[in-house]
């Protein structure tokens, strides 16, 4: 369900911010679905608790994920979720974009990446799909 990789230059906490999200976009974790505790995802990834945690209260802060007292974290609907994951993905693209041509890509350049990262993406899909 939710995997991280170690040495990737990616913050462990983010890797799990995405995958929890990706999770739940596909429906592999369903809206009021309890998300494993802090203390068991840490010891099944081998992280420490405060990375889960970390990664738990971003996702709360934007509305992913919500937390009842005394009984866990879980999946916030696919309705309330969606603006937010909208809005930061449209905030990363546009700085990658300029950064992009910062770095002085072309329009087709930029074009040809992105396509490239749909591709990826929709494999990617199709793979966790099937698993």
């Amino acid at each position: 369900m939710i995997s991280i990789t170690l040495n990737t230059g990616v913050p462990i906490y983010e890797q799990l911010k995405k995958a929890i999200i990706e999770n739940t976009l596909l429906g592999i974790l369903e809206p009021d679905e309890q998300l494993p505790s802090v203390r068991s995802l840490s010891k099944e990834l081998g992280v420490n608790p405060n990375t889960v945690q970390k990664a738990y209260q971003a996702l709360e802060s934007e509305g992913i994920i919500y937390s009842l007292a005394g009984k866990g974290s879980f999946v916030s609907s696919h309705i309330q979720i969606l603006p937010s994951i909208k809005r930061n993905a449209e905030k990363a693209l546009s700085s990658a974009i300029e950064e992009a041509l910062l770095a002085g890509l072309t329009k087709v350049e930029i074009k040809a990446l992105t396509d490239a990262c749909e591709e990826k993406y929709k494999k990617r899909r199709k793979d966790m799909i099937r698993e």
